[in-house]
């Protein structure tokens, strides 16, 4: 080893430089081949689950900074279908709320000659609740029965709404009107189940046969 070292040090400074490259260059390829491939597939695996666990940290980020946006977007939310539900009455309350309107056409000064429920026409999260009404009185009476209906509260419409008969009394015009006022409900979930059972009945029915004539 002597003999090498010192025959290492006769040499040439610039074959000496050339012979420490060599054997660094050597050392580099050794390690790699007995210490870094034998891994290699190891450290591929761990590389692609570290670029997994973050892009998992920066979704969880992303959602705790938008969760004040997310909680006051739910706050809107509850407080919308809160109004809903207290403008759509439940099935308990309709005969309370149309004794309300067939009141509210006698305080107007109306002459109420029908005021009669129809059949409930639903929907698929609501049904229609129609009465066909009959009504006389003056113009300026109609005016405030329908304004006193859009301030109640509740969702009331009218349809079909017909004016005959005007009659001159000297002061103002005499009016019959008929129509149909309309207010809405929720359905219950019972109710709901019970549609949806009753369209996938109809679905899963077979066609009726083909009629054929005698031979």
């Amino acid at each position: 080893m002597n003999q090498l070292l010192e025959r290492f040090q006769k040499l040439p400074r610039s074959q000496r430089y050339l012979l420490s490259g060599v054997m660094y260059l050597l050392v580099a390829v050794l390690f790699y081949f007995l210490a870094i491939a034998p891994n290699s597939e190891e450290i591929d695996a761990a590389n692609a689950q570290h670029d997994k666990l973050t892009e998992t940290r920066n979704k969880v980020k992303a959602r705790a900074e938008n969760k004040a946006a997310f909680e006051a977007e739910l706050e809107v939310l509850a407080a919308r279908l809160k109004q809903a539900l207290k403008e759509l009455p439940n099935d308990r309350e309709i005969p309370g709320l149309l004794s309300d309107i067939d009141g509210l056409a006698r305080k107007s000064g109306l002459e109420v000659r029908k005021f009669q429920p129809m059949p409930e026409v639903m929907h698929e999260y609501y049904a229609e609740v129609p009465v066909q009404i009959i009504m006389d009185g003056s113009y300026h009476e109609f005016g405030i029965f329908f304004d006193r209906v859009s301030k109640m509260g509740r969702i009331v419409s009218e349809k079909d709404i017909e004016i005959g008969n005007p009659v001159d009394n000297g002061t103002e015009t005499d009016l019959t009107v008929s129509g149909k006022t309309v207010t809405y409900r929720f359905l219950t979930d019972e109710e709901v189940a019970k549609a949806k059972a009753e369209a996938e009945g109809k679905n899963r029915r077979p066609p009726p046969p083909a009629g054929g004539g005698g031979e």
